[in-house]
């Protein structure tokens, strides 16, 4: 790398970030933080969204945790996280999600349900809608996925094992749309639920799948939270459906990082709530057959405007702290 970049790369904030609703928060907040407050360079860095132990020993200054469980899992050390208690993690903000965990069956897969999988057998195609992970130290691709299936007798390697196939599918509408056509699609699972893709899935007549009490008391024991998929939700989901919950954003940091930056930040999401929503709002075309007609479709990770972000579940930084507590915020 050259000099001069690896000078401004260091003297720069570093952000680490997902692909795309926490990119879209960090291209918003760094452009303001960069500009029109500190005037300082800004770097993101991604895929990096949930590198805990980056942002405790301050590779990074701020990162991006997803869903929000997961920091709280890092700080106290527990859960599917398999390092040491992070204690000098803090918390920034929250960013409202509603999200959970989607389990779908094509209705050509004969499946009736995730038991009779794990009693057959067979060689299934499973779509796990998750981001890609890179590097060694990479958080396990398939985590939740497997964590589901593991209360029900199989897992990911064992579907593979069958003669099956499992690979990773983004967000879009169109994410699966030619596996369902050529019927080579029998199980999609993730998250993301508000994203186009599940509209697809439904829109095909896949069925939808609750977890059983059981299964969902043993992922609590693992540290999952519980969410309800409410009826009508989507087409084809006539009662509410119990699912891993995978809500919310935070932007975290840690306790040793700069006052004046982590300040700097609070205020700029307190006061540009309207620009960081909007940021977060992505449109894209679709085209229908066998007319090409070009269609808007609008999508956005935020379910809801940004509030109470202060509510974090785990410790906030003094300096955010001391903002919110300064605007009334925080009591």
């Amino acid at each position: 790398m050259h000099p001069k970049l690896t000078s401004a790369i260091d003297q720069s904030i570093k952000i680490g970030s997902g692909f795309s609703g926490s990119l879209s928060m960090t291209r918003t907040i760094g452009r303001i933080l960069s500009e029109s407050v500190l005037k300082r360079p800004v770097t993101v860095v991604l895929p990096a969204s949930s590198r805990f132990e980056w942002i405790a020993e301050g590779v990074l200054d701020m990162g991006w945790a997803v869903p929000r469980v997961v920091a709280r899992w890092a700080y106290e050390g527990r859960g599917p996280w398999s390092g040491k208690p992070l204690k000098n993690l803090r918390a920034i903000a929250r960013v409202p999600q509603d999200d959970r965990q989607m389990i779908a069956l094509a209705p050509y897969a004969k499946l009736e349900s995730l038991e009779q999988i794990a009693r057959e057998k067979r060689p299934l195609r499973i779509a796990v809608r998750e981001n890609p992970r890179f590097g060694p130290d990479a958080e396990e691709w398939g985590r939740v996925a497997n964590a589901i299936f593991r209360q029900y007798g199989f897992s990911l390697k064992d579907i593979e094992s069958w003669g099956g196939k499992v690979w990773a599918v983004p967000t879009d509408f169109t994410a699966v749309d030619e596996e369902i056509k050529k019927k080579e699609v029998d199980v999609v699972i993730g998250e993301a639920s508000t994203q186009p893709i599940w509209r697809n899935v439904a829109g095909h007549g896949f069925k939808f799948l609750s977890l059983s009490e059981s299964a969902m008391v043993g992922l609590e024991k693992e540290g999952y939270e519980r969410n309800m998929t409410q009826a009508g939700f989507l087409p084809g989901i006539a009662q509410p459906l119990l699912a891993v919950d995978e809500s919310d954003f935070l932007l975290m940091t840690r306790d040793e990082a700069d006052d004046e930056v982590i300040y700097a930040v609070a205020k700029i999401i307190d006061q540009n709530r309207r620009r960081i929503e909007e940021g977060a709002v992505v449109v894209q075309f679709m085209y229908n057959r066998p007319i090409p007609i070009p269609e808007l479709v609008t999508r956005s990770p935020l379910t809801g405007p940004l509030s109470e972000y202060w509510k974090t579940g785990v410790p906030l930084h003094r300096a955010a702290e001391k903002y919110y507590r300064e605007n009334g915020l925080v009591r």
